[in-house]
């Protein structure tokens, strides 16, 4: 009889205890929902795993103002520009931050597996050819001017180079901090954005200025932007003026922000979104009524994809076109009509990997959302691709589909560097990857797409920005050795 009743009371207790940790989990599911999920979308807890949630969890009570200890490892500067965006008291109770921290601890996976399929397909339409600018590569961008068929490169070493189309050197210009973009406007002038400090950072030390080629004078136009990474020139009131849309990336503050031109030299500043991370925008008369429209990507906590149609007088409709959780690491966008029904598509990469949770994920990659025509947008295709960071499509070979050309910025450098690089051929079902032993000869930052040869036909430039974070050593001993600047992968459609 009593040891029926030690059974009894065995089962009882573990009962008990199922339903209270049960209830416990129920608990700090429904709170890190409520909570976790006001400010960005949800990221559930299998997106990363048990080490990296307690890597990440602090960031989050940190900006949630439960506990501001990382104040203390920000510069003073940084400090008084994030202080503001912190809450006065904290969003939760101690108690209800626990059963968050409980909730991600219990339901996370020990380890997130992200295999990396090898390519075994060789680029067959490019011939590929490394190009050195001196030593250990640091580029930021590189554009092809078409009109002066120059070649424009941006250094985080505060310089823009100029190439002729043979890619050699022709002239440097010294600048007062690492460009992010330029735009050409066909009269020897260019237009550029400097981003003030490149690592991240909340300091409003950007710019854009223009730059006169020939006699090397600048004019400043728009200053005090925190970390600008990209911008735009258009008229979005209709008034003959070039105003500016700029993408303030900055870092636990910054912005999407647009500048009227009020004629005088002088413009006007104008907050699309208050948020950081704005990454890079398109512009476009979207809804056909006459006046540009933005299409930005905003890439920080609250990544998403959003149109922003213009009612004139500079008052923007925002619609969500897309929307991601804040450890996918949105890294860029671009459009194009991939089943030729007069819609645009969006071509979107996310890989991301610098911050909090720098491991592979599987949901790293390149991906197509299809159109319905009510810009309505599902994902059609998909490539897992570690650290993707930047894609373009384009008909490289000439047969009536669009191909696409991609990036990554945190490849699986120990087995899979030459993944750096991928090209993905529309074969009419589906895309077939294919890569070069020369995508594992640099740290690729950005892609160009462009006849950089005018033989008619397309071809394609990657620019090195070699850092070694993450990096194996015999990587970077390979990078150092032959420190390739630019790939040009030369199309031999032509």
């Amino acid at each position: 009889m009593k040891f029926n009743v030690l059974i009894v009371l065995v089962i009882g207790l573990t009962i008990f205890l199922l339903y209270s940790c049960l209830n416990q989990n129920q608990k700090g599911e429904r709170v890190a929902r409520q909570y976790c999920g006001s400010c960005h979308l949800f990221p559930e807890p299998e997106l990363l795993d048990k080490k990296t949630w307690d890597k990440v969890l602090p960031e989050m009570a940190f900006r949630m103002g439960i506990d501001l200890s990382l104040l203390s490892t920000l510069s003073a500067e940084d400090q008084a520009q994030v202080i503001l965006t912190l809450p006065g008291q904290p969003m939760v109770s101690l108690e209800d931050w626990e059963s968050i921290k409980s909730y991600y601890a219990t339901s996370a996976p020990d380890t997130l597996e992200a295999p990396v399929e090898t390519i075994t397909a060789s680029i067959k339409q490019f011939r590929v050819e490394p190009y050195f600018l001196g030593g250990l590569p640091t580029i930021t961008f590189v554009k092809v001017d078409s009109i002066s068929k120059k070649i424009y490169v941006g250094s985080r070493l505060q310089k823009l180079y100029q190439l002729n189309d043979r890619l050699i050197p022709e002239d440097s210009f010294e600048l007062s901090s690492p460009p992010s973009h330029i735009s050409f406007s066909g009269n020897g002038r260019v237009t550029l954005s400097l981003m003030g400090i490149m690592d991240p950072n909340d300091q409003a030390k950007g710019e854009i200025l223009s730059l006169e080629l020939n006699s090397r004078n600048v004019t400043h136009l728009i200053d005090s932007l925190k970390r600008p990474v990209y911008f735009e020139s258009t008229d979005l009131d209709n008034d003959d003026l070039e105003d500016v849309i700029v993408c303030a990336f900055g870092n636990y503050t910054g912005a999407l922000l647009a500048f009227k031109n009020l004629g005088d030299g002088n413009f006007e500043r104008r907050v699309l979104q208050s948020l950081p991370g704005a990454r890079k925008v398109i512009v476009r008369d979207f809804d056909g009524n006459g006046m540009n429209d933005i299409l930005a990507l905003m890439s920080q906590g609250e990544e998403k994809i959003i149109l922003l149609l213009n009612q004139g007088h500079f008052d923007f409709r925002p619609s969500t076109l897309l929307r991601f959780p804040p450890v996918f690491g949105s890294s860029y966008f671009d459009i194009a009509d991939f089943n030729n029904d007069g819609k645009f598509d969006i071509l979107y990469t996310n890989g991301d990997n610098a911050d909090y949770s720098t491991i592979p994920k599987p949901y790293h990659g390149v991906r197509i959302f299809l159109n319905n025509g009510k810009n309505e947008f599902k994902e059609s295709w998909s490539y897992n691709m570690h650290g993707a960071s930047q894609a373009v499509a384009n008909d490289f070979d000439n047969d009536g589909d669009l191909d696409i050309a991609a990036i990554s910025f945190f490849p699986d450098f120990k087995n899979h560097a030459e993944q750096g690089f991928i090209y993905f051929e529309n074969n009419g079902t589906g895309f077939t990857p294919q890569v070069t032993p020369l995508g594992a000869d640099g740290r690729w930052l950005t892609i160009e797409a462009s006849d950089v040869d005018n033989d008619g036909d397309r071809d394609i430039m990657l620019g090195a920005l070699d850092f070694n974070n993450g990096v194996p050593v015999e990587v970077l001993d390979g990078w150092k050795k032959k420190p390739t600047a630019i790939l040009l992968l030369r199309n031999t459609l032509k």
